[in-house]
């Protein structure tokens, strides 16, 4: 996968997870609607993408590495809650890059993720 084309996706999810918005992927070649959960690396410094998928292959817990994505992009879908089982600290990561943070009720401080 060309840099130009990782960077454009790694983009996009970041957008995705800081703002909700649900993604349309094609990951070999499935399209696949998805929740966008983290983005961080994985293995020997592949980026990956934990999420929700909603639909293509069943519902679950995904995990895509970005170079095998062949399509991505934003849809109009929104989403508030982190889906059953999310784990913010995902021991399939060496190194979160970004995750979805779920709003704190009212009154409290969200401490920024480093």
């Amino acid at each position: 996968m060309s840099l130009i084309r990782t960077e454009t996706f790694r983009r996009l999810i970041e957008e995705a997870i800081a703002e909700r918005v649900v993604l349309f992927l094609r990951y070999h070649g499935v399209e696949r609607t998805v929740e966008p959960h983290i983005l961080g690396i994985v293995g020997h410094g592949r980026l990956a993408l934990s999420g929700w998928q909603i639909a293509g292959t069943g519902r679950g817990w995904r995990l895509f590495h970005l170079d095998e994505v062949e399509e991505l992009q934003h849809t109009s879908g929104r989403f508030s809650k982190t889906a059953i089982g999310y784990n913010p600290e995902d021991p399939s990561f060496g190194s979160i890059l970004r995750r979805f943070e779920p709003a704190s009720p009212a009154g409290t401080k969200v401490r920024p993720f480093r």
